[in-house]
């Protein structure tokens, strides 16, 4: 049996697809577990998985033909019975878990899942555009229950014991740290392979609390915006590979906009928009875990060095997983520092709207809640994208998320270990060749 280390310093593994929701999570699960369709990570167009063939009769329907070769790890055969299982699990399951997975908002509008032959057909009370690009994310990958909380998947490897699977040659053993022995770890490393995506999704930024004093004033929040020079920032970024953010999509996801001009450095017009909102003695606290970038505790100071010019304190906060989450379920920041990948631009409306993760904790419901159910509703794609956009003019104008970089995901692996590694379109490694 050949061992394989993927060290990977985050760690709070969760083994379960749905509910997966950090990089070694959903790592670890792609091995295990296979979706009804996959997406090339250079073109963003859909490929058959598991599913060898997909429709939309209508707005409302979406059916899948499931392809005969599937097997669970326990030798069952997939069937569409089983699949559709998989999806009524979501359901039923994760209804009314806190924070709101992923998987649960992917299914927005869905009403029924039904079998026919080998035909999978899903039923929706109101179109969900994005519905076919999240059939590809691992949330929502097919899996079936087994004993105790452990599910089964479709995938060649196999879970032997925590952290580790087995595909029959082959052990791969997750785990927290930066240990020179790995084989395989998250970034770069001098003299190994190397596989990168720039990642599609949300650009990593500032992401304020409306709730919080003196940020439930938008002309504040723009003026924070407005104060931060990203030219500046460049360098710092492009260190470690990252470009500047132009936008709350990053370029590489569906419909992203350049906002290039809304993002200027802008000094005097955030004077004005302070003065205006009487604004002063302003300090705040970011808050963060700097093991999700190698630079984002350098980034962030920069950020505070620029906003200290004009008198105001930005305290960066590195906390642990524990607390971050504590934090983030409780609303006990002024701002997050994060990013999200995903392809499809509703993980706007996952991460922004009201009644989804709403990060920015707004506390009702007002027309950007709109858009962002208009957009996913709208079965016209040229219209979507004009939402979209719409969206994203909003969200900026409004300094409701401070853009500051795009992340590109690197994976380094040892050649005579993994001599073939590849990043899907989450910027997860796929180790299919082994």
């Amino acid at each position: 049996m050949h061992d394989i280390a993927f060290a990977w310093p985050p760690g709070q593994l969760t083994a379960d697809p749905r509910l997966a929701h950090n990089g070694i999570s959903k790592t670890y699960a792609r091995q295990v577990f296979e979706n009804l369709v996959d997406i090339d990570p250079v073109t963003a167009q859909l490929r058959p998985w598991l599913a060898s063939a997909w429709s939309r009769p209508d707005p409302l329907t979406v059916e899948l033909t499931i392809a005969p070769c599937g097997r669970f790890s326990d030798g069952v055969r997939l069937t569409a019975d089983l699949v559709r299982n998989s999806f009524c699990d979501i359901m039923t399951d994760l209804a009314g878990s806190t924070p709101l997975p992923s998987a649960v908002a992917a299914l927005t509008g869905l009403s029924a899942v039904e079998s026919r032959g080998e035909t999978v057909v899903f039923r929706f009370e109101r179109h969900n555009a994005a519905f076919l690009h999240s059939l590809a994310g691992v949330n929502l990958a097919v899996s079936k229950p087994s004993a105790g909380d452990m599910r089964l998947g479709t995938g060649a490897w196999v879970p032997v014991d925590a952290g580790c699977l087995a595909n029959g040659r082959d052990r791969l053993q997750f785990y927290a740290g930066y240990d020179g022995l790995a084989d395989v770890r998250a970034g770069a490393t001098g003299g190994f392979l190397t596989a990168e995506i720039h990642n599609p999704g949300i650009s990593y930024g500032l992401c304020p609390n409306v709730s919080r004093g003196a940020l439930a004033d938008p002309r504040i929040r723009r003026a924070l915006s407005l104060l931060i020079d990203r030219e500046r920032l460049r360098p710092i970024l492009q260190s470690c590979g990252y470009s500047g953010a132009s936008s709350v999509l990053t370029p590489t996801a569906l419909h992203h906009l350049d906002c290039s001009a809304q993002l200027r450095h802008d000094p005097a017009t955030a004077r004005w928009l302070l003065d205006a909102a009487g604004a002063e003695g302003l300090r705040f606290e970011v808050v963060f875990n700097s093991s999700f970038s190698p630079i984002d505790a350098e980034l962030l100071a920069a950020v505070a060095d620029q906003w200290g010019d004009h008198g105001i304190e930005l305290a960066v906060c590195d906390v642990d997983f524990g607390e971050l989450r504590s934090r983030q379920q409780t609303g006990a920041y002024d701002f997050r520092f994060f990013y999200y990948t995903a392809i499809d631009p509703d993980a706007l409306r996952y991460q922004f709207a009201v009644d989804q993760r709403n990060a920015m904790c707004r506390t009702e419901r007002d027309h950007l809640d709109d858009l962002l159910d208009a957009q996913l509703h709208c079965a016209d794609p040229t219209e979507r994208r004009k939402l979209v956009h719409d969206i994203q003019r909003r969200i900026i104008h409004d300094g409701l998320w401070l853009p500051i970089g795009n992340v590109r995901t690197v994976v380094s692996h040892r050649p005579d270990s993994v001599s073939r590694l590849a990043l899907d379109a989450e910027g997860l490694a796929r180790f299919t060749h082994l």
